[in-house]
């Protein structure tokens, strides 16, 4: 459904105010970051402040929530006879594109990964984007509520596949994030999907060079 005049307008302030504080962030510091500095850098009132955002912390969160949005539309958008894995597969890598078109993902990231205050105030906008997530996961797969085992692993699977993503672009581990999604789905593929599910490496090995004996 299109957005009204009034929501679009909305949508324009908060980014302001989004943009503007995640400068001062990446210039000054997180803690060292004042709401009275933002709302200067921003060209508003601190009441138009706290119209958009109740802390300082839900900045960092809103850029989850953004994400969030784009998972959400990505397993809703997925066929009905998609196979659960590849429906967690493509919203990941929806989520990771969509991070990537954002020029402040890294900055993010290096903000986030240096204070913990700021690590807490990203993650608290997860929260909300789980909810979502498992709402659709459970719309999917007709469970009784967003709260069932099913819905929700696979809402934390998909946000654990895009964040394990950006952080191996990040640390340069790969070199692109359509090589590090591939990385992260192969090292899960060896540690939970083996033959002898289970074992440990060593434990498999001798158990494979047991049956060649036979």
């Amino acid at each position: 459904m299109p957005k009204d005049l009034k929501t679009r307008k909305q949508e324009v302030v908060r980014d302001a105010i989004y943009y503007a504080a995640l400068d001062l962030f990446i210039r000054n510091g997180y803690n060292e970051t004042t709401i009275d500095q933002i709302v200067e850098a921003a060209g508003i009132s601190q009441r138009s402040f706290f119209r958009y955002f109740a802390t300082k912390d839900d900045l960092l969160g809103y850029s989850s929530l953004k994400r969030g949005d784009v998972l959400v539309a990505a397993v809703e958008g997925c066929p009905h006879d998609l196979a659960p894995l590849e429906v967690i597969r493509r919203a990941a890598a929806a989520g990771t594109e969509f991070a990537m078109t954002q020029p402040q993902t890294r900055q993010i990231i290096e903000i986030t990964a240096a204070n913990l205050p700021a690590r807490q105030a990203h993650r608290g906008g997860m929260v909300e984007v789980e909810d979502q997530l498992s709402e659709a996961f459970a719309r999917r797969t007709k469970s009784p509520s967003k709260f069932s085992l099913e819905p929700r692993l696979m809402a934390l699977m998909t946000i654990m596949i895009a964040d394990l993503t950006l952080a191996t672009w990040f640390t340069g581990e790969a070199k692109d994030c359509s090589t590090a999604a591939r990385n992260v789905f192969a090292r899960l593929n060896r540690l939970y999907c083996r033959e002898n599910s289970g074992l440990s490496p060593s434990a498999a090995k001798a158990g494979q060079r047991k049956q060649s004996a036979r």
